[in-house]
């Protein structure tokens, strides 16, 4: 999977596939797409907001899901988003078009050269859609001010449950990373602190939003463990930077 693939395919996607609705399309369509955005707003809640940042880089703000969180926990903090789709900044330039603390930087992400280090990172569900992981840990490490933090919720992989169930893994979804290997590369770049969630949870039997709801009610306050990765699509990481 390239880069341009992902900007491509979402550059389409949003005028046709999702009418430029990404965020009704992908949260609220039906009973399982709302148990995921509320797993993941609970996950942000509990595990990202744990101190107060004057600055902050978004990677992958979408249609700003998320960054609509950001806002209303540091109203008067500055905002850098940055996302390789131009339709998406589009739409989210669009959303907070009345905002002057945030700034819109369209690129990828591994040749985006900063000017400057914030006091905290936050992406939901991007690292997994870029290749080189060590490269994407460094860049992240390097955005963020000594005693600063980070914030990144990823998929988990599946790989071989759906070898198992016999389902094929396409290009687009083959570059999930594990969490402990994404725990050695945070160590490896001059982070600390760093904890690692249960966000959204599937009950792999039959499709039910209440069971979904239920996985994570017992295990989202808990670090992940062999059961809770068992049942996680995605999880977060949390750390500190040295």
């Amino acid at each position: 999977m390239q880069t341009e693939q992902v900007k491509n395919k979402y550059n389409k996607d949003i005028k046709g596939k999702y009418n430029n609705k990404y965020e009704q399309e992908r949260w609220f369509k039906n009973d399982i797409q709302k148990a995921g955005y509320d797993m993941t707003l609970n996950a942000i809640k509990k595990h990202a907001f744990a101190s107060a940042y004057v600055s902050c880089f978004e990677l992958g703000p979408g249609h700003g899901t998320w960054t609509k969180e950001l806002l209303e926990y540091s109203d008067k903090a500055n905002y850098d988003l940055l996302d390789i789709s131009s339709e998406m900044l589009r739409l989210v330039k669009e959303r907070f078009k009345d905002r002057e603390n945030i700034n819109y930087i369209e690129s990828d992400f591994l040749e985006f050269k900063p000017e400057k280090q914030y006091d905290f990172f936050f992406s939901s569900r991007v690292i997994e859609y870029i290749p080189k992981k060590e490269e994407v840990i460094k860049k992240i490490s390097d955005l963020i001010k000594p005693r600063g933090r980070g914030f990144i919720i990823t998929k988990t992989p599946k790989y071989l449950r759906d070898k198992m169930l016999g389902r094929k893994i396409d290009d687009f979804h083959s570059g999930q990373i594990a969490p402990e290997k994404l725990m050695e590369l945070f160590k490896k770049n001059n982070c600390k602190n760093i904890k690692i969630y249960p966000v959204t949870m599937s009950w792999p039997f039959w499709r039910s939003a209440k069971m979904n709801m239920l996985l994570h009610k017992t295990f989202g306050n808990h670090r992940l463990n062999l059961i809770s990765q068992f049942f996680s699509e995605s999880y977060c990481v949390v750390f500190d930077k040295k």
